[in-house]
């Protein structure tokens, strides 16, 4: 597995000169998604989550012949996933200024979330009363911190399995170590958080207890 993460920008302003070449690297349902976005940041997260997989496809070993007749296809729930790649996997997300992309040969679930303010009604709603009460026990920066742990890794767990977060991520239950959640199916999925970039939080979820030690940063000038 490899986790990956850029920092984003405004890409017409970042790439002005080169914008045509940019937007022609992304896949093609990406292009004709990009369309219908009038929000400029959502815009440009949105392509950097483009450059990001494309990146991390190349990055593992396949060609760019390859990339280009890439055809994204979802799952029942809206999991996207490359048609005709079984062993290459994919989870995308991006919160503020950052976008993340995790791969592996098997399936994988990431998220990002940047730390905002803490939401204890959520966390009352959504959380399981163990959970609540953990978050109860600390105050200040502690709690927030806790609260976007808990979110992201119900939010990389669902994303693993595919169901997305209407499924209810209640469902899901995080251990205190952070090295486990458990879904409402009795099963123990792995998941690693990750805290080297500051106010972010990020967690991957996956079937197998190989995480990266750390995250791949890339510029953004390297992804096309």
């Amino acid at each position: 597995m490899v986790l990956y993460a850029v920092k984003t920008s405004d890409i017409r302003s970042a790439a002005k000169d080169r914008i045509c070449d940019v937007l022609e690297a992304l896949d093609g349902e990406r292009r004709r998604k990009l369309s219908e976005i009038k929000h400029k940041d959502e815009y440009n997260r949105s392509v950097f989550a483009g450059l990001l997989l494309r990146y991390a496809f190349l990055s593992a070993g396949n060609t760019k012949t390859q990339w280009d007749n890439v055809e994204i296809s979802y799952g029942r729930y809206g999991k996207p996933y490359i048609s005709g790649m079984d062993d290459f996997h994919f989870s995308l997300s991006h919160s503020g200024g950052w976008v993340i992309c995790a791969v592996d040969d098997v399936p994988v679930g990431a998220d990002i979330q940047e730390e905002r303010t803490l939401r204890l009604n959520t966390a009352k709603r959504f959380y399981s009363p163990e959970e609540y009460g953990r978050l109860l026990d600390v105050d200040g920066k502690e709690q927030k911190e806790l609260f976007y742990r808990m979110w992201t890794a119900k939010e990389s767990c669902v994303k693993l399995i595919g169901r997305g977060i209407g499924a209810g991520i209640d469902k899901y239950v995080t251990n205190s170590l952070f090295d486990c959640i458990y879904g409402d199916d009795g099963i123990c999925y792995n998941i690693r958080i990750y805290d080297e970039i500051d106010d972010y939080i990020i967690c991957v979820c996956s079937g197998r207890d190989d995480f990266p030690q750390s995250i791949t940063n890339i510029e953004w000038e390297r992804l096309w």
